[in-house]
């Protein structure tokens, strides 16, 4: 095996208890190129954010956790704005070696301005999990514009397990770029490669409206919690839209959050994968996502398909910031999966494939 390890590579994993839980796993939990993380029994409310390093997360518990509950199945926990928890994930992993992981954010949780980072046991870094791991897996969540209402078994973030080395070459992007395109512009025509600091493609902010509606949102704060099982949650209770604002752009005020999307559109094909990752702190001090892995079969219609734009989850920092139509925001890099994967992305039904400017699915349309 050599790229990121596909659903039925999964599967056998999972078969083979190398990925384990209390509750079994369920089938949706599968992503073509990933595996979803359900929250376990047990959540504690933090001092602050920390890393476990060789004292471990027990150890550092026992001096940072201010408060700790069981999660229930049915009924929620609110985990309040502004507070810094940590949760116990229900599945456990004992790796084989040569295999190695990278957690993310879902998609829905980026987009409700939730901040999680994964961590290990002893690990030092977040959202890294390095080769032949064994043991817990605990999700650090920090609700940042609205409470959310949470259960045991939610899926807040994601993992994806990789061998070897999986980024596509620049050479390989754009010989695919210049045949099969993987990013198209907004008038069709394949986007530019960029070689630095890795391959991939730059993508850039959509701020002109075809039809009129909204170009983005802004978040409005001290509302309800959100409880990530509703669904059809009023958009104008907790959503500002924002219009088409021409050459003026928008000004963006510090930490509050907007949702934009991109002018371009992705198509993953089915032995490929997509990572979002920061552009440049010197192009502006804000932070443009949080969601950043997009599994095989996003946006994918076949060959000729028009592709799907991508959801900027945005927050700028320490002083206002004019963004303005057709501003680089990113870069997406792409990796190749260690094989096709006999699943893709929405083939069960998703919210956001082929999508356009969207909501977290909590909202109604």
């Amino acid at each position: 095996m050599n790229g990121i390890l596909v659903s039925q590579t999964l599967r056998t994993l999972i078969d083979s208890g190398a990925i384990a839980a209390l509750k079994p796993i369920r089938k949706r939990q599968i992503q073509p190129s990933s595996l979803d993380l359900r929250l376990g029994a047990r959540v504690w409310q933090l001092q602050c954010s920390f890393l476990p390093g060789t004292a471990g997360i027990e150890r550092k518990l026992g001096r940072l956790a201010t408060a700790s509950w069981r999660l229930d199945a049915e009924e929620p926990t609110v985990l309040h704005c502004g507070g810094v928890y940590l949760a116990e994930i229900e599945e456990v992993l004992e790796l084989p070696e040569g295999i190695w992981g990278r957690g993310n954010p879902k998609s829905s949780t980026g987009r409700l301005d939730v901040f999680v980072r994964l961590l290990t046991e002893r690990g030092y870094a977040f959202d890294t999990v390095p080769e032949g791991y064994q043991g817990r897996l605990y999700l650090e969540i920090t609700p940042q514009s609205f409470h959310v209402a949470v259960r045991r078994g939610d899926c807040l973030g994601q993992l994806r397990l990789a061998a070897g080395r999986s980024t596509l070459s620049a050479e390989a992007l754009r010989e695919r770029q210049d045949t099969r395109p993987l990013c198209l512009w907004s008038d069709d025509t394949p986007a530019p490669v960029s070689e630095h600091p890795l391959p991939g493609v730059l993508m850039s902010v959509d701020l002109e409206s075809v039809h009129g509606g909204p170009v983005g949102y802004l978040a409005r704060r001290h509302q309800p919690p959100v409880d990530l099982a509703r669904r059809n949650l009023s958009v104008g209770r907790y959503w500002t839209p924002l219009l088409a604002a021409g050459e003026e752009g928008h000004v963006l005020e510090p930490e509050q959050f907007y949702i934009f999307a991109t002018r371009e559109r992705l198509r993953i094909p089915p032995d490929l994968c997509a990572e979002l990752v920061a552009f440049d702190a010197t192009k502006g001090e804000l932070r443009t996502h949080y969601a950043g892995f997009i599994d095989s079969g996003f946006g994918w219609d076949g060959e000729d398909g028009q592709g799907a734009r991508l959801v900027l989850e945005i927050r700028t920092h320490d002083v206002p910031f004019l963004l303005e139509h057709g501003q680089p925001l990113f870069r997406v890099e792409f990796m190749r999966n260690e094989a096709e994967p006999d699943v893709l992305y929405g083939a069960a039904g998703s919210n956001y494939q082929m999508q356009e400017l969207k909501l977290a699915k909590q909202f109604g349309s």
